[in-house]
């Protein structure tokens, strides 16, 4: 009942009320106090300078105290001031409107006195503890001309005054507790020509909220609560329409959902599947309504951080194999927001999006199996042609100059071609999976030492600058020997290759511990911005012209990423135009730090 918004109106009405009379009483009850202690202190004042006069000439003579005595007297009965004593100029009693034999001619030590005795006024109010009430205490010197003769010393009780500001007090609480109640009984009366049409808009309201969308309020006035209902009319005639729209779109999604090619998976927060279209079955092997298992969950989530997807909001796009049914898939991870969620950082979801790319990769197969039956082929041949052109430059032919140009022009053309078959078995081998790998423990910064003087010799005319940076300790690794000396010769000699004589090339070679990094930098002409990306493409060369003179293939950084990786690194390309390029190739340190046991094991 408390909680009602009628109690709450009333309340604050009644806590307004009290509070503004609270500060009307305190504020009049002080200026009436105020008022009443500077009355009597006025009148007190008065009433003692007026002794005053009249003492001033008593307090000349010599034999003058009986007669001060009866003029205190009678002014103390006559004026009704409670005490009254007169003091030489010493401080010492004279004359006191009571019987105190046993302080006449002694000195009275008040600070009110002190500074009456210096010719100064000095009031003070003091709480008699003795009758327990207030006191008003007045010292009044008696001057004649400019020396004090006396002092006049009054007292009077402030009881009266307050007994009837206690009395203005009650009658002001007396009042006070008639208004609040006149206004706790105004306030419910307002309060229920407010909460009626309020109870009245929350009743149709749960109406509403079980599917009654029909139910209208009589509008009875034009103010704010009339205008309430008003639009809680026409909340509910559009909240009508609104359903009828999103039923329409939902049967829509549905019949779209229901015929895409695409199958969809809807997932919660939670990883949880809240939606899963017939094709999504279909592509999952799962029959129509039934619960996706577990490990059909992990095979689409092994590749993604559900958790990161959600915070990022990124969308992301993963090939899975799907191992029952032998399918490869191309899943679209794109997270969502519900309508409440729209302004929020995190996703509420993830759509799932499954596309079937097993023909698409069936044909990537054949034509990497292609590649692979036509390097066989050519390779005998190349290799006899190759024999047969060595023999004729050994002397077999005619001696002739144009004959020998025409064969060196041969032997570089088999050379490159040779090296392209051998790249193009090499690149097959990776995809088929059947490199034979015989991982050593052994040093690595001595295969950099080694490919970096191979290559000095082999460019020893045109040889750029070198910087070396090689650890102090020798650095044990467990690697492919033969495969790592490709990855480097490739990677050294296109340093070489692209960099001026009076360049310069650095090789760094750094154990970080979590990693060990390869650099690779040099000064050259560099790639530009737009095809960096593509570097490690096969058959990709940035200038086609200039590495068919270098007799590069395109297949040397795709060959160098294939093996990097194998070994569980990264290899990573920057470059800049006219300003050279950076190539680093990361290890992963765990196996430097196994031992020898560990990758003779492995």
């Amino acid at each position: 009942m408390f909680k009602s918004m009628q109690w709450k109106i009333a309340s604050i009405y009644a806590l307004l009320i009290l509070f503004a009379m609270q500060f009307f009483v305190v504020f009049l009850t002080q200026s009436l106090e105020q008022y009443y202690l500077r009355t009597y202190s006025r009148n007190l004042e008065a009433q003692g300078l007026l002794l005053a006069n009249f003492l001033e000439r008593y307090l000349t003579g010599t034999d003058e105290n009986s007669a001060i005595d009866g003029l205190v007297l009678e002014y103390s009965r006559q004026a009704g001031i409670t005490d009254i004593m007169v003091l030489d100029s010493f401080g010492r009693l004279i004359s006191s409107s009571r019987t105190e034999a046993g302080l006449q001619g002694q000195r009275i030590v008040q600070e009110e006195i002190t500074r009456a005795l210096t010719g100064s006024r000095s009031g003070e109010i003091r709480f008699n503890q003795e009758t327990r009430e207030r006191v008003k205490h007045l010292a009044l010197p008696v001057r004649s001309g400019e020396k004090t003769m006396g002092v006049v010393y009054l007292s009077g009780s402030l009881e009266p005054l307050y007994a009837t500001l206690r009395e203005i007090q009650l009658i002001f609480l007396t009042g006070a507790v008639l208004v609040i109640g006149v206004t706790v009984l105004l306030g419910f009366l307002l309060a229920r020509s407010i909460t009626g049409p309020i109870q009245e808009v929350t009743a149709k309201a749960a109406q509403i909220a079980h599917g009654d969308f029909r139910q209208q309020i009589d509008v009875r006035s034009h103010d704010e609560i009339g205008r309430l209902g008003e639009m809680f009319n026409y909340l509910s005639r559009q909240l009508d329409v609104t359903l009828q729209e999103m039923s329409s779109e939902k049967g829509k999604m549905e019949a779209i959902l229901s015929h895409m090619t695409d199958g969809i998976v809807a997932l919660n927060r939670d990883g949880k599947v809240v939606h899963l279209n017939p094709t999504g079955y279909n592509l999952l092997g799962l029959t129509p309504g039934e619960e996706p298992p577990a490990a059909v969950l992990s095979q689409l989530l092994t590749q993604v951080d559900l958790s990161a997807l959600l915070n990022n909001g990124r969308q992301q796009n993963r090939e899975i194999n799907l191992t029952p049914h032998r399918r490869t898939i191309l899943a679209s991870y794109v997270p969502f927001h519900t309508q409440e969620q729209t302004d929020c950082d995190l996703s509420s979801g993830v759509l799932i999006i499954l596309h079937d790319i097993s023909k698409e990769r069936e044909l990537v197969q054949i034509q990497k199996e292609f590649v692979a039956n036509v390097s066989h082929e050519l390779r005998t041949p190349l290799t006899t042609l190759k024999s047969y052109t060595e023999t004729l430059l050994g002397g077999a032919m005619y001696q002739s100059d144009t004959c020998f140009s025409f064969l060196v022009t041969m032997e570089k053309e088999t050379e490159r071609m040779v090296r392209l078959v051998k790249d193009l078995l090499v690149l097959s081998q990776f995809d088929s999976q059947q490199v034979a790998w015989r991982h050593l423990y052994q040093r690595l910064d001595e295969l950099v030492l080694e490919v970096i003087n191979e290559l000095e010799i082999e460019f020893a005319a045109e040889r750029p600058n070198m910087l070396v940076t090689l650890p102090e300790a020798p650095l044990y690794y467990c690697f492919d020997r033969d495969k790592i000396k490709q990855v480097l010769l490739n990677v050294i000699q296109n340093a070489f290759k692209y960099t001026g004589q009076g360049g310069e090339v650095a090789v760094l070679l750094e154990d970080l511990g979590s990693a060990i990094t390869i650099l690779v930098k040099d000064n050259g002409i560099g790639i530009p911005l737009e095809e960096v990306d593509r570097v490690f493409q096969r058959f990709y060369r940035v200038d086609k012209a200039r590495s068919r003179d270098y007799g590069g293939t395109g297949l040397g950084l795709a060959i160098a990423r294939e093996i990097v990786e194998a070994h569980g690194g990264t290899i990573a390309l920057t470059s800049q135009p006219e300003r050279g390029t950076e190539v680093r190739i990361c290890l992963p340190s765990s196996q430097a730090k196994g031992g020898k046991e560990q990758c003779e094991s492995a």
